[in-house]
Order: C-alpha cells, then sequence, then structure tokens
C-alpha cells in the first residue's frame, strides 16, 4: 500500500512537470519544441546588423529586458515608465540597441506577437533602438516556434556577432536544455574565439533550483566549465521573474526580473576600450 501511494505521487510530479512551462515547454511532442529542431550551425550575424548596433562610439549602454509576457489581459505600466525615461534622456544617451531575454509573449500566439512587435517598433521608431531576440519557454508553446522565428530579429535562436572588444553569444535554452549539438557548436566557437564574451539566454546559468535551472546540471556544469575557462566577462538569464547574480572566478552571471510584471529593466554599460562592464537595474 505504501508502494502504491510513492508511485502515485511521484507519477503525479512527474506528469506536472512535463506540463509545467517553467520545466520546458509545453507539449513536448509539437514540432519546435524540440532545440535541435530549431538550430544549426553557429551564425555570426554581425554583417546583418544594423549600423544603429554597430555605433561609432567605444562607451555606450544596452537595454536589456527580461519575461516581457505580453498579452492584453495583464496589466502593467512598465512600457509607459520605461518610454517615460528614455524621453528624460537626451538623444546620444539613447541605448544602442536592446537584448530580449525571452517570454517575450505569454503563449506565443501571432497576436500576442502583435503586441509585442508594436513594442518593438516604437523603440525602434522614436529612439533607433534594434532589440535582438532569444526565445524564452512560454514563446514556444505548443508549436509556436514559427511565430517566434517568423516575427522575432534575428528570426534564429542560436547566434553570436561582433562589436569593437566583445563577442556576444545569444544561447536557445527555451526547451530547458541546449543540447550536445548546440553544446559542442557553442565549444568550438569559443575556444577559437580570444575575445572578451558576453552570454544571454532565457535561463540562467548558475542559478538553479529544481524547477527553475536547465534540466541537465551535468550541462549546467559542463557551460560553466566553458564559461571560465574562455574568457566569458558576464551572462544575462531571466525566467525567474527575479534578480539574482552569482559569480564564479571572473564571470558574472545577471538574473533579471520580469519587465512588465515587476516594472524593471536593466541598462549595461560596456566600454569597448577598457573591456569594462556595468550591470544597473532601473525602476
Amino acid at each position: 500500500m505504501v508502494i502504491k501511494r510513492y508511485f502515485l505521487f511521484f507519477s503525479i510530479v512527474f506528469t506536472l512537470l512535463c506540463c509545467t512551462s517553467c520545466y520546458g515547454s509545453w507539449n513536448p511532442f509539437e514540432y519546435g519544441n524540440n532545440v535541435d529542431n530549431r538550430i544549426e550551425a553557429l551564425p555570426d550575424i554581425s554583417e546583418t546588423l544594423p549600423d544603429s548596433v554597430k555605433g561609432n562610439t567605444d562607451s555606450y549602454t544596452v537595454l536589456v529586458f527580461a519575461d516581457s509576457h505580453f498579452d492584453a489581459t495583464v496589466e502593467t505600466n512598465a512600457e509607459k515608465k520605461l518610454f517615460k525615461w528614455l524621453d528624460s534622456l537626451d538623444a546620444e544617451e539613447y541605448p544602442r540597441f536592446a537584448i530580449s531575454l525571452g517570454d517575450s509573449t505569454n503563449a506565443g500566439t501571432q497576436s500576442q506577437f502583435d503586441e509585442y512587435l508594436a513594442f518593438c517598433n516604437k523603440l525602434e521608431t522614436n529612439y533607433n533602438i534594434t532589440t535582438i531576440n532569444v526565445p524564452g519557454n512560454h514563446d514556444i508553446y505548443c508549436s509556436n516556434w514559427k511565430n517566434w522565428k517568423k516575427n522575432c530579429f534575428p528570426y534564429k535562436s542560436f547566434y553570436c556577432f561582433k562589436t569593437q572588444s566583445f563577442s556576444w553569444y545569444a544561447l536557445d535554452t527555451a526547451s530547458g536544455s541546449l543540447g550536445l549539438f548546440q553544446y559542442n557548436q557553442l565549444k568550438n566557437a569559443m575556444e577559437n574565439d580570444p575575445n572578451p564574451k558576453i552570454v544571454f539566454s532565457h535561463y540562467p546559468i548558475i542559478e538553479f533550483n529544481f524547477v527553475f535551472g536547465l534540466c541537465d546540471t551535468v550541462e549546467r556544469n559542463l557551460l560553466l566549465d566553458l564559461f571560465v575557462k574562455n574568457n566569458v566577462k558576464l551572462s544575462l538569464g531571466g525566467h525567474l521573474h527575479n534578480f539574482a547574480t552569482d559569480k564564479l572566478q571572473d564571470y558574472t552571471e545577471y538574473c533579471l526580473p520580469s519587465f512588465r510584471y515587476n516594472e524593471i529593466w536593466t541598462l549595461l554599460t560596456i566600454n569597448e576600450n577598457t573591456k569594462e562592464t556595468k550591470v544597473k537595474i532601473i525602476e
């Protein structure tokens, strides 16, 4: 009888983990929910970036927002607060570009992507800020990967680009795992790249708990070893909707709060000459 109760308990827990949005994506049998169906050999998108992203100054800022969860049913003042803050700046103080850390929508529907794109278009039109994206687990629910790929620049979920001194790596963690192919591509690229590096993804790498971390702790530890050995200065992640920071030797991870739920965004300051970085939460 005791064995039956334990079996029932663990069966329920397993079922909940398979269905939860936090530990991977809904409906694991849908196309696009397997990370290997989403990525290709690591592309360098540097040449396709707008001139506004490349810039012509050595010191600049990058706007970073996580877990926007665009959905008409969510009431928030986040966008209004952000645009008011941007309006308080001089044009030369605007962030050079923006990074979205995924979960840009709540369920990956086209109507929600339309809301998100209207927000991104306003950043582009009014402030000359291009938004660079990675997918989150909420973005790819039930085959909605096709919507993310159609709507979110640069229309790839795994890629890199280079600025004057830094290499930037975008990882696809929307399924709660990189998978072996993506990891091997990343490892080969980083080991042949002497630049200081910045990594961004939906899931945080160091920060871990049973529900909100990368599924495979071996994969997580391999990534941390790769980052420490290959001059990764910092990584940016979301998913937890809370702020956390962890340091491992010269590498620092920042896990950022939800933009629309917490009404908070982040400013990353880059100095290409000194190779220094600074992260500041704006609320």
